[in-house]
């Protein structure tokens, strides 16, 4: 029985990844054009603008949503069996998303000149931010639209909807920046995700996933209390994006504007190996470990997953490596070929992200707050701390990767630590 379960467990985990780098491998051509045109047109300063924009974008998606959609994947999953639990959870949802993005939107439009003047030093892009805020309702319905879906285990409708989002992102993308340079892109990144939402809805009703008619906005106490527990875990998550912004705009006040750029497009490189198996990680695992009740069945489950992952992580990033002069000749341009030095402590501490994002989605999956509050917070100011400590150490652009493979080797060696009891020969036992 156990052998069965554990060889449909490898094969559902091996469909998503083959599904799932399918979809990554149309989505990075899609964004090897779209890197390229990108470059060509704005520059290493343009491309420093967009990410700081991207890390906006990024912080939106998760107060939008209230932060939860890590939650709504759990509780989704957990009684896909239950559907009126099921939906009660998913009215909740939509209740915290209406609640949050009315905030967000608020807050956007109130403090949008010292947001403009935080990102871009200028209000000349002032319009950008006014765009974002009326189209974040749209942007944050899509999010738990894609959670729900998630949380079923739909995984084929699931990539679908993030390929064809690519695919509008590419087409918004390539027309604005064509004529508007740096604010078409920005343009690009405030609208698209917008759009996707008619896609994301017509798969709903096409492949009849669920009936949206069915679902109610939802006041229950208990379900909120429980889907809020995850926005503790999201809000810390947003240490990340505002670390980003930080060390950008410290790397170009201290070094250049074109040096932040570059280490921009490093992290789209690095992007593309994230996508690949940060998608496959959450989509697959993140349900999977929710409906686990048993250590025995979690132990094989994170085993195996770590096998697999890290085998395909391994031969990504090497080759990676062994092509960077290719990759960049191809995906920039000759201002951006500092970025070479830069390849090996970056893949490496992608290595390490791919490794310890395994254990933290166990962390999510189990709603271990306060572990991942503790570890993410630590980890976050240990990552900053250290950025800081090489660029004025005189390590320039190899500071932030350095940085960035120190934090996680460590983060990874402590989630060893953190799940020792459940790595080590154990009994049939209930997980707490």
């Amino acid at each position: 029985m156990l052998a069965k379960i554990k060889k449909k467990s490898k094969g559902d985990l091996l469909k998503v990844l083959s599904l799932t780098a399918l979809a990554n491998l149309i989505k990075v051509g899609i964004n090897l054009v779209t890197t390229k045109v990108v470059a060509v047109l704005i520059g290493p300063s343009g491309v420093a603008l967009v990410g700081q924009f991207s890390n906006l974008i990024s912080i939106l998606t998760t107060t939008s949503t209230g932060g939860i959609s890590n939650g709504t994947v759990r509780y989704v999953s957990e009684y896909k069996e239950n559907t009126p639990v099921s939906n009660q959870y998913i009215g909740a949802s939509f209740s915290i998303t209406l609640f949050f993005s009315t905030l967000s939107t608020l807050f956007l439009l109130v403090f949008s000149k010292q947001i403009c003047m935080a990102l871009f030093d200028d209000l000349t892009y002032i319009s950008i931010i006014y765009i974002t805020a009326f189209t974040l309702f749209l942007y944050s319905t899509n999010t738990l639209l894609l959670s729900v879906i998630n949380g079923k285990k739909l995984y084929n409708k699931y990539i679908l909807i993030n390929l064809l989002s690519s695919l509008v992102g590419f087409i918004f993308t390539l027309i604005l920046v064509y004529y508007f340079k740096v604010y078409g892109s920005l343009l690009a990144l405030a609208t698209y995700q917008s759009v996707v939402i008619i896609i994301t809805v017509q798969v709903i009703k096409k492949k009849n996933l669920f009936s949206l008619r069915e679902i109610e906005f939802s006041f229950s106490r208990t379900r909120w209390l429980n889907l809020l527990a995850y926005s503790l875990m999201a809000i810390i998550g947003l240490i990340w994006p505002v670390i980003n912004i930080v060390i950008r705009t410290t790397l170009i006040s201290e070094i250049s504007i074109s040096s932040a750029g570059i280490w921009e497009g490093m992290s789209r490189v690095s992007g593309f190996v994230l996508a690949i198996m940060g998608t496959a990680i959450t989509t697959y695992f993140l349900p999977r470990f929710s409906e686990i009740n048993n250590n025995f069945e979690l132990k094989k489950e994170l085993i195996s997953g770590l096998k697999i992952v890290l085998s395909v992580t391994f031969m990504i990033i090497s080759c990676l490596f062994i092509f960077k002069t290719t990759v960049v000749k191809v995906l920039f341009t000759e201002a951006f070929s500092a970025m070479e030095d830069l390849f090996l402590f970056q893949l490496i501490g992608d290595f390490f992200w791919v490794a310890k994002m395994i254990f933290v989605v166990i962390l999510i999956a189990k709603a271990m707050t306060k572990k991942y509050i503790v570890l993410e917070a630590v980890f976050g100011i240990l990552y900053l701390g250290l950025s800081y400590l090489f660029i004025y150490s005189g390590y320039g652009l190899k500071s932030i990767p350095l940085a960035h493979l120190i934090y996680n080797l460590l983060y990874f060696v402590t989630m060893i630590i953190v799940f020792r009891e459940l790595l080590r020969p154990l009994k049939n036992d209930f997980v707490c």
